[in-house]
């Protein structure tokens, strides 16, 4: 059963309100992308705006995102193979992989990671784990591989809860006041919303970036607190060391 988020009603959860505003401001709810309308919205247009200036421009990417990726890495002690930038323009936002396990063989890959992702277009910010596999096809001229997220970790939880905690931190450091949204609630389609191909997207989509549309997203693939986040923020941000490297 599909979740939606409602954009006409008041909400008492203060966080989900000022997620429906932000969608409201950006987006022409019902206005598919072919029509001319949808780019000639001001909220579309200045969201391009921000992104060419954040995302095109090289030197703002690089100071903006470059360089906090670059300290992560030197907490963690990681490479930049381990601690990549997923930031392709498609989406309003920042975002990253932080590789916690990459198996490969001839016939499978599994990968374990923390995603992360900072909206540009309102102070939010996500973060959740991935454990993902694919079954390799012998001979594929690309390497290919069919993919598949057997289990989102929706809160630090397990073998992600140092790394989960510490990514909180430093993100909350760096982007003072911003929000942590819970995956449970960024996988959430809005009636209406256009991205790109999509109709009825999610707030993932409008948020931060496309990296679920070709996945199954279910609610029933989630591991964790389900409710981490909804409340008050559930971290301090204080000066800690980085978690041992893995």
């Amino acid at each position: 059963m599909k979740r939606y988020l409602s954009l006409d009603t008041k909400h008492n959860n203060k966080l989900v309100a000022e997620i429906a505003e932000t969608i409201k401001e950006f987006y022409p709810i019902g206005i598919g992308r072919e029509s001319p309308e949808y780019n000639a919205h001001p909220g579309v247009i200045k969201m391009n705006e921000i992104m060419e200036d954040n995302i095109l421009n090289n030197k703002n990417f690089r100071e903006r995102w470059g360089t906090f990726l670059k300290k992560l890495r030197k907490d963690l002690k990681k490479s930049a193979d381990d601690l990549h930038s997923t930031t392709y323009g498609v989406g309003p936002s920042f975002s990253a992989d932080l590789i916690l396990e990459n198996y490969e063989d001839d016939a499978l890959t599994r990968v374990k990671r923390l995603s992360f992702a900072v909206s540009l277009i309102a102070p939010f910010y996500t973060v959740y784990g991935v454990d993902e596999t694919g079954i390799k096809e012998k001979d594929h001229e690309f390497g290919g591989a069919y993919r598949a997220i057997n289990v989102i970790t929706v809160s630090p939880f397990k073998e992600f809860e140092k790394d989960f905690n510490y990514l909180q931190q430093q993100i909350e450091k760096q982007f003072t006041g911003y929000k942590f949204v819970p995956i449970t609630m960024s996988l959430t389609e809005v009636k209406g919303l256009y991205h790109h191909y999509l109709q009825d997207a999610k707030i993932h989509n409008a948020l931060f970036n496309h990296l679920f549309d070709l996945y199954d997203t279910s609610f029933g693939h989630t591991r964790g607190d389900t409710l981490y986040g909804y409340g008050e923020s559930n971290i301090k941000v204080t000066l800690s060391p980085p978690p041992p490297s893995h």
